[in-house]
């Protein structure tokens, strides 16, 4: 039997679900759409040739004083010079610089890099843009984002910065616009010390790792006090502790406090938590004491340490604050002006980044064939027709999204106004993508959502394929699910509640076809992410579980398509023939797990890693 053959018979019939959203609404356009992926993936290819352009740096480049050899610790000091410009551009951007246009706004890829884990964290995006003044220009700035996503964007990536927007980095920020030149000029950063005042200047990076950038960052200041991350978030949650309350200002409120599912900015309800907080006697202000003097008093209050001033915080709410106050000091992590610690999410960012690069998705031109857009299709069709609509009949379920439904998401969620309006509306309440997961949720995470899906809609959430015949991707598409000489998912759709809709054809809800781990992804046991090898093969398509062993397999060893751990440990079903894999499958067990909560008439729902 042909390895490589297709299965014979149509994949099982796949029913929309008509309407999208608690209240049944019908959608009548798409959230996201084909050129709006296709600008995504050229985004994400950037970012993969940049970072690839980091690991070819020499090891002792002129004017940097330090660089690490292995390449994770390279990365990691390149991205946080990356957020220190990124802070510095969100500092002096102003709402009417948009007026200018993307073309002219629009920060170094380095820069845009931070901006877009940054909108991978929607929840925490929209509140900071509310709560934050500085951000007032990067909110606008959204926008312009939002109306580019598409071919002006995959445009602006592929053509050299022009020297207008060059210029207007340059005069914006005062730093050089290539960061590899402006690494060169990075190289201390100044701190003022939270007992004297006084200026230090610290290094970025040490060679004994505590460099400002560095997990071990610790330097003493002419006093003789210690400064290290910790004592910086301190300063950070005492300045807005100490912000007067007058009832009319988000900005007066506690990062995490006003941002619901259901309310984008319960003012209320953080003007609640801050009175409680404050109500505590070891932290109310003396007398008609200025803002800087009290967040002097606070920190003194703790003995300059953040554990201290976490448990005074705690002292007056209920339960010790459960795990609102978990929310609240994850944005107390740094001195940064952001709720996110956005070294960490560009960090993690980088699973996903690296599969799509190596699946070649984001090759320029790998969608350019109106057959192998088609893909892209069935990408936006999973995730409108069926992910969502898991999402909205399940507000307290685990879900995890497969690599293409993922794809739609993340692409959704860069444009962080449109996404809050999309996902209150048709799905009831806003949904939260908190790419920090524990890895140990992924397994019962993953088998919900398949049976979830299964159940809900009658199909298998994952199915087997082998590598198939075709040069492209719409080549290898047909294989799976086309028939006939005109197979109707070939058929582009005019409307998209038209008769052609993608997310009325049955057919548009397959799963698209990754490409193999291992080349062939057939004989035994292949290496290089070849899966679990042997297995008998045979019977029906089967659904990956996520365990330890191999089972029945899914033909003589073959990969699991489109995965590149080896530490998910897939458990292959029955295979329809040798040589087939498991396709579109769960990510790593770092970053593939959905966990919805409700606590405090909150629902915070855990996505895996772009």
């Amino acid at each position: 039997m042909n390895a490589f053959a297709g299965p014979k018979e149509a994949p099982p019939a796949y029913s929309f679900p008509g309407a999208l959203g608690v209240d049944r609404s019908c959608l009548t356009e798409a959230f996201v759409d084909v050129p709006q992926i296709k600008a995504h993936l050229a985004l994400l290819h950037a970012f993969a040739e940049m970072k690839l352009s980091v690991a070819r740096m020499t090891v002792n480049p002129a004017g940097i004083p330090y660089l690490p050899s292995d390449m994770e610790g390279r990365w990691s000091w390149f991205v946080g010079l990356a957020v220190e410009r990124f802070e510095k551009w969100c500092k002096v951007l102003k709402p009417s610089h948009s007026e200018k246009g993307l073309a002219t706004i629009l920060p170094p890829l380095d820069v845009l890099m931070v901006w877009h884990a940054y909108l991978l964290n929607p929840g925490w995006y929209a509140e900071d843009g509310e709560r934050i003044e500085a951000l007032n220009g990067l909110h606008q700035a959204g926008h312009a984002l939002t109306a580019a996503l598409g071919s002006e964007l995959e445009k602006l990536l592929a053509a050299d910065p022009t020297q207008k927007r060059i210029d207007a980095w340059v005069e914006m920020t005062l730093t050089p616009f290539d960061p590899f030149d402006s690494a060169t000029q990075m190289v201390t950063r100044e701190i003022a010390c939270l007992k004297c005042a006084a200026i230090t200047y610290a290094p970025y990076i040490t060679q004994e790792g505590t460099g400002y950038l560095q997990q071990g960052f610790i330097i003493k200041c002419i006093c003789a006090s210690e400064i290290t991350r910790h004592t910086l978030g301190l300063r950070k949650l005492a300045n807005d502790l100490a912000k007067q309350v007058t009832g009319k200002k988000p900005s007066e409120l506690l990062a995490g406090t006003i941002h619901t599912p259901t309310k984008m900015f319960d003012l209320a309800r953080g003007y609640i938590v801050k009175d409680s907080v404050l109500s505590s006697s070891a932290l109310r202000r003396p007398g008609t004491m200025s803002d800087v003097a009290y967040a002097d008093f606070l920190m003194q209050q703790a003995n300059y340490k953040l554990d201290t001033l976490k448990g005074l915080v705690t002292s007056k709410m209920k339960g010790q604050g459960g795990k609102l106050i978990g929310r609240i000091m994850s944005a107390y992590a740094d001195d940064k002006m952001f709720s996110v610690e956005l070294v960490g999410a560009v960090l993690r960012q980088g699973s996903f980044v690296t599969k799509m690069y190596n699946l070649q998705w984001t090759k320029p031109a790998f969608f350019d064939s109106a057959e192998d857009q088609i893909a892209l299709q069935h990408v936006i069709a999973r995730y409108h027709g069926h992910f969502l609509d898991l999402l909205s009949s399940s507000p307290a379920s685990f879900c995890v999204p497969t690599l293409d439904i993922d794809l739609a998401w993340h692409t959704h969620q860069l444009m962080a106004t449109k996404y809050s309006r999309d996902t209150v509306k048709f799905v009831g309440r806003f949904i939260d993508h908190d790419d920090n997961v524990d890895s140990s949720k992924l397994t019962s995470s993953f088998d919900l959502t398949r049976r979830a899906w299964k159940a809900r809609f009658g199909v298998q959430y994952t199915h087997c394929a082998c590598p198939l015949p075709g040069k492209t991707i719409g080549q290898q598409l047909s294989q799976l699910v086309g028939h006939g000489t005109n197979p109707s998912y070939l058929v582009q759709p005019e409307k998209f509640d038209g008769p052609h809709s993608v997310l009325h054809d049955p057919a548009f809800l397959v799963a698209v076809p990754l490409g193999a781990g291992c080349g062939s992804g057939c004989g035994g046991g292949c290496g290089g992410g070849g899966g679990c090898g042997g297995g008998c093969g045979g019977g029906d398509c089967g659904t990956a579980s996520l365990g330890t062993e191999c089972g029945s397999g899914c033909g003589s060893g073959c990969g699991v398509v489109g995965v590149a751990a080896v530490d998910v440990g897939l458990q292959h079903g029955q295979g329809r023939s040798a040589g087939q894999a498991v396709i579109a499958v769960a990510e790593d067990p770092e970053d593939a797990v959905v966990d919805a909560e409700v606590e405090d008439a909150e629902v915070g729902i855990n996505f895996p890693l772009m």
